[in-house]
């Protein structure tokens, strides 16, 4: 901790605030300082000895947020001359000179500097483009919309367009999202699951952005990056989300098998509405944010610490809308965390396939659970293999300064559909065994059992993260069998004990646990997660654009910061539910179902009656 001390700060920010107050001429750049080896520095020796462990912060890269005037004024007391700076753009230039320069009056450390941006007035005072002015158009028809159809349905007002205008009056909202329905397909608890799960991504989501921001005391996190036991607490964070691939696999699987019970006989066109009704769910609210991330989302963040959360909306929304942003354009993403939205719709596709297979085959059961679970057990090792990876992602500061942008692991192993089908896999299996388990009343074999191969499964999960602790001694040469094998195991472990929780808690009657997690309150969190989901995004990264910086790292900012971005975060999701997710997919549910035309509309009112 004292050699850090007499480092060169690795951020130093002036007052964003003060240099704009009282200055319409103000120029704010920030700029980031490359320090030269210097072996004859003992505190060039320092740096260098930190930066060579990639669990820190690149000591020898320095960023600093620079006041022109005030830096003009430094120059000026340092030299003696007068530096009146001329315009702005000649002003710039002599920014990296007075960050040169206060580092070798500190330190005695020469270095390069580059200007990364510069803010202004003219920043502040850029006119409405189209695309924002078609965004706000479009919301204020939206609200305008909610109001009329609320209005008409509390007075009771009957109308030729009610179909159409009915699902978007905000007490049927409300009602659709409060309604818990007990019949959905004996699954309610798994709501309750996916509730929990959605508010610890939250949480995880809500505090990974801090590692980016300017910090006062950054050997704090330095600290937690390398405690020995952090390996095992990152692998949990990077598996969370075979905990949501898991449960969609298995909801699909029993949704799909107890249609085959009602309807044994193979009809493609359950296929085609399944999609088409998944579709209507999902792409009203998704692009809305995608609208909202390419036109105003820009004008919520105009800071100095704007640039570290660049969205690529603008340019790259047709992928998301697309769902195949999980395999391009993850160097410059639109909705950072969108990609899992991409991974989850190609897995759904699958399991369409295979569950269609399966209804239109059915003797194929048994041969379909066995190829899934040779894939499972062999493509991510495969891939491992292949592109010499590591066994899991581990961290690394600059992969993580980066937002994962350059990681290969997080390109070519985390993102991609193909080596996350394991855990939906599982999921598929697990519905189908459930299902089996419920058809011949074998749920009391399922209690008695199921405790110990529950216990047996997190034992084993708990010795292969485990042993993430000692695996970075090991350094095994690439590419490894056994890192392979390992990775393999290791990504498997998490979706089986999900697996299995999951099995266990449909087999229980009388349960506490279950219980709780069929109380109303977690099925409508449940209800709000995807919307949730998507609009965390927007809300993080504007209220870490707009924080004064540095800031300090601590238990009590962490703790505020979090509260903050959940309160916002589950305001915004209930607008997003209510406004749009819910009353779209009721009108794009009901075309698909044939109760909404074109003829229907245009018929007089007393013969639609």
């Amino acid at each position: 901790m004292d050699v850090k001390l007499k480092l060169p700060k690795l951020y130093q920010y002036d007052d964003f605030d003060e240099c704009r107050k009282g200055n319409p001429f103000y120029q704010y750049c920030v700029v980031r300082t490359v320090i030269y080896p210097d072996e004859s520095s003992e505190i060039w020796r320092n740096i260098s000895l930190l930066s060579a462990n990639s669990l820190n912060f690149p000591r020898d890269q320095l960023e600093r947020g620079v006041c022109v005037q005030n830096c003009l004024r430094r120059i000026s007391e340092a030299t003696g001359q007068i530096y009146k700076g001329g315009d702005l753009d000649r002003q710039i230039n002599y920014v990296g000179q007075c960050v040169n320069r206060e580092i070798y009056e500190s330190h005695r450390l020469l270095g390069s500097s580059t200007v990364l941006h510069c803010l202004s007035e003219d920043d502040f005072q850029r006119e409405f483009s189209f695309n924002e002015k078609c965004f706000l158009g479009l919301t204020a028809v939206l609200i305008l919309l909610v109001k009329i159809a609320t209005v008409r349905d509390f007075r009771g007002i009957e109308g030729r367009f009610d179909r159409l205008l009915k699902p978007f009056a905000l007490n049927r909202s409300i009602k659709a999202l409060l309604d818990i329905n007990r019949s959905n397909e004996n699954l309610h608890y798994l709501e309750g699951l996916r509730a929990i799960g959605m508010l610890v991504i939250l949480l995880v989501h809500a505090s990974l952005p801090i590692i980016r921001m300017p910090l006062s005391n950054p050997e704090d996190v330095e600290e937690q990056t390398n405690h020995p036991s952090f390996p095992m607490w990152n692998s949990f964070n990077t598996h969370m989300i075979q905990f949501f691939f898991t449960l969609g696999g298995m909801v699909l699987a029993v949704s799909f098998l107890n249609h085959i019970d009602r309807q044994p006989n193979f009809n493609y066109r359950y296929l085609w509405k399944k999609l088409l009704n998944r579709l209507s769910r999902i792409i009203p609210a998704y692009a809305f944010l995608i609208f909202y991330q390419a036109t105003l989302f820009k004008r919520t963040k105009q800071t100095p610490v704007a640039a570290k959360f660049i969205d690529y909306c603008s340019e790259h929304w047709w992928g998301n809308l697309l769902f195949i942003n999980n395999h391009i354009h993850l160097d410059e993403p639109c909705m950072k965390f969108g990609w899992y939205l991409g991974a989850d719709f190609q897995l759904f596709l699958m399991g369409l396939a295979i569950m269609a297979l399966i209804w239109r085959f059915p003797g194929s059961k048994k041969t379909c659970v066995t190829v899934l679970i040779l894939i499972v057990f062999l493509l991510p090792g495969y891939v491992i293999y292949t592109e010499e990876l590591d066994s899991t992602m581990n961290f690394n500061m600059r992969d993580a300064l980066g937002e994962l942008r350059e990681s290969k692991f997080f390109l070519e192993f985390y993102t991609p559909a193909l080596t996350n089908v394991g855990s939906y896999f599982f999921g598929i299996i697990t519905g189908i065994v459930y299902h089996s388990i419920v058809r011949n009343n074998l749920q009391l074999k399922v209690q008695f059992y199921g405790p110990k191969v529950l216990r047996a499964g997190l034992v084993a999960l708990c010795i292969l993260n485990g042993f993430l602790v000692v695996l970075p001694s090991m350094v095994p040469k690439k590419p490894s069998l056994f890192l392979a094998v390992y990775g393999t195991a290791l990504k498997s472990s998490f979706g089986i004990v999900y697996s299995i929780l999951f099995c266990y808690f449909g087999c229980k009657s009388n349960s506490i646990s279950v219980a709780f997690l069929e109380h109303p309150v977690l099925q409508v969190i449940g209800r709000l997660s995807y919307s949730i989901y998507i609009v965390q995004y927007s809300v993080i990264y504007t209220l870490y654009s707009n924080m004064k910086v540095p800031i300090m790292y601590n238990a009590f900012n962490m703790f505020f910061i979090s509260a903050a971005i959940v309160t916002m975060t589950f305001v915004c999701g209930i607008m997003l539910h209510l406004v749009m997710e819910i009353p779209c997919h009721s009108v794009l549910k009901q075309i698909i179902d044939g109760k909404i035309s074109v003829i229907n509309l245009i018929k007089p009112l007393d013969k639609v009656k």
